[in-house]
């Protein structure tokens, strides 16, 4: 990494007390391909900490992990577990059901005692979602020791508990993240890189698919492709906020990229990968693809894509279909994609994978107490399962009618099912 040099400069204002003298510290240039990053802490309205967030669900039994209770804990205490790659941490939330009074214990230095450890307040915040602002208690930022003695590593946790849930469900996000900026020819870009997997380092390859796609809970890595200072992200659209991946596309150029294990340092190297197709057999498609080469975005109007050779997800599935009477009908998939949920482009290669029509009806039926619920959805070719709600010629259709009949064929109930 080259050596960044800082530009002084001297100004001299003429005031009516003589010359007053000014230093000012220019902003050093970006480097072509390549930049230092520098530890941020975390806004709770960022989008940076999206993927990296670990959800966890108050467990019943003491964790094995756990040696001993910190010595001012009441009995109205609850347990959960943070997990790393290496190791369980075991967490304490006393006063679990009272928020305003809770504090939260986390073993920080793997001992399994907690009688030596801090006890976190509740701080009231409000976290941005994909739907929007949601009122939270947080709690940290809380540094835990990771690894031997000889090579600890040190990671810096939040907290957070969503009001109303008493405690019952807490998540546990990164205090901080990694960020710089780097010029690719004539466009310098901020960058960021997160670590999510909560080893204390970066550059672990996302793997599909992910167990969870609302936490998948990988490292990440975001670019400000329209320069509003901001990652945007989008789980079904185009996004400045994914994955870590090998490469990452801009317009029709793909870089490497290379982070320091430490995080301290970034690299983009312009390459040219290994290709092979996709073939969905199928026109006017829009299809989002998490992968381990690179996060892609389809919308041209056409059956096949040359795509690097990797592992992909597709986590939105959206086609439009026009029948013989040229009625425009449009169907959309959500997570469930099917056989598009875990595929592989080969080098050289072509994976066929056929979706949409003929398209058939699944049925749900689940009975809670004396109510039964029925539910829908359209399955196409691949298995990718489409939003009940379809829209022709751009207007969604109502919902469809149905009958229950005996085995006579009496009508004993007929209805309207209803969207949401």
């Amino acid at each position: 990494m080259k050596k960044t040099v800082f530009a002084i400069f001297v100004v001299l204002i003429a005031t009516g007390a003589g010359v007053c003298l000014l230093l000012y510290k220019a902003r050093p240039p970006a480097e072509e391909g390549r930049c230092s990053l520098k530890s941020k802490a975390v806004n709770t309205l960022e989008s940076t900490i999206y993927f990296a967030s670990q959800d966890g669900r108050r467990i019943s039994e003491k964790p094995a992990e756990l040696k001993g209770l910190p010595g001012a804990a009441s009995k109205d205490h609850a347990y959960f577990i943070v997990r790393t790659p290496d190791v369980n941490i075991p967490v304490v939330l006393d006063s679990y059901r009272n928020m305003k009074r809770s504090a939260l214990y986390m073993d920080t230095d793997g001992d399994g005692y907690l009688s030596d450890e801090k006890g976190f307040r509740a701080k009231p915040v409000r976290r941005g979602e994909w739907f929007g602002p949601v009122d939270y208690y947080r709690f940290g930022p809380v540094t835990v020791q990771l690894g031997q003695v000889k090579n600890r590593l040190t990671k810096k946790l939040y907290v957070i508990s969503r009001k109303g849930f008493h405690g019952e469900e807490l998540c546990f996000c990164p205090a901080d993240y990694r960020r710089g900026r780097v010029r690719l020819g004539k466009t310098v870009y901020n960058v960021a890189v997160v670590d999510g997997n909560f080893d204390a380092k970066y550059g672990k390859i996302f793997v599909p698919p992910a167990e969870k796609i609302w936490r998948p809970g990988c490292d990440s890595f975001a670019i400000d492709l329209n320069g509003n200072k901001k990652f945007d992200w989008d789980l079904y659209r185009p996004s400045e906020l994914m994955p870590l991946a090998r490469m990452v596309k801009l317009k029709d150029s793909y870089y490497e990229i290379d982070i320091a294990a430490d995080g301290s340092s970034l690299q983009l190297n312009k390459c040219q990968p290994e290709f092979g197709t996709l073939d969905l057999a199928a026109g006017a498609v829009r299809l989002k693809l998490w992968s381990d080469a690179a996060e892609q975005f389809l919308s041209e109007p056409r059956t096949t894509w040359q795509l690097p050779a990797g592992k992909y997800q597709a986590t939105f599935l959206e086609f439009d279909y026009r029948t013989s009477k040229q009625e425009f009908w449009t169907f959309t998939s959500y997570i469930r994609t099917g056989a598009l949920r875990d595929f592989e482009i080969r080098p050289g290669e072509s994976a066929l994978l056929k979706i949409g029509p003929p398209l058939t009806i699944k049925t749900n039926v689940t009975r809670s107490g004396s109510e039964v619920h029925i539910a829908f959805n359209l399955q196409g070719q691949a298995g990718e399962q489409y939003n009940a709600c379809v829209l022709k010629n751009g207007e969604p259709l109502l919902p469809p009618r149905f009958r229950i009949v005996d085995e006579a064929g009496k009508v004993l109930h007929s209805g309207q099912f209803e969207y949401g």
